[in-house]
């Protein structure tokens, strides 16, 4: 990830809130690879991660310090490669002839992928874990051709056994 920063948000779940921080990096003209939100332990809280392309230090604090400034943002981390987990959800159809199926689930099996659909022509498989990785996958996967894919985007959490941020709901109501 040479140029790919990864942004993790804590916000409040609101409304709107994801709205205005895409609406910053719109406004701003800066480059979102991928974006996903999700409520967090607390209902009360979302977590929205960023991949960021970037290569300019100066333009990533600038990103920081405005998203500091939206009201709903809790706290902000830059997620460095090395002390964290990132990983993404990847649903693929693939071709699959009626004669090939049994070498199809073998390789899928092989590449602890899920098979969720088998038709008369095509499977669908699901497979989670980082971007690098799937998409590694997909090369094993040469012989029959992708149909449809989907990938959710990065979800990261730092590799340590302290929380994001420690939840204390009174500082944070305003």
């Amino acid at each position: 990830m040479s140029n790919k920063k990864v942004l993790s948000a804590l916000v409040r779940n609101h409304p709107g809130v994801l709205q205005r921080v895409s609406g910053l990096f719109y406004r701003r003209g800066y480059n979102i690879e991928t974006i996903s939100a999700c409520a967090t332990e607390n209902p009360k809280f979302t977590r929205i991660t960023l991949v960021v392309l970037t290569n300019d230090e100066l333009e990533m604090s600038q990103i920081i310090r405005q998203l500091s400034k939206i009201q709903d943002v809790r706290r902000i981390a830059i997620l460095d490669s090395g002390r964290s987990i990132c990983a993404e959800l990847m649903m693929v159809k693939f071709r699959v002839q009626p004669e090939s199926r049994t070498e199809f689930l073998n390789l899928t099996c092989r590449n602890h992928m899920n098979v969720v659909y088998i038709g008369d022509s095509s499977a669908i498989v699901t497979a989670s874990g980082s971007p690098e990785d799937l998409d590694e996958t997909l090369l094993k996967f040469a012989d029959y051709p992708i149909v449809e894919q989907t990938r959710t985007g990065i979800s990261a959490m730092e590799a340590s056994d302290r929380p994001f941020v420690e939840m204390d709901d009174a500082e944070f109501i305003n």
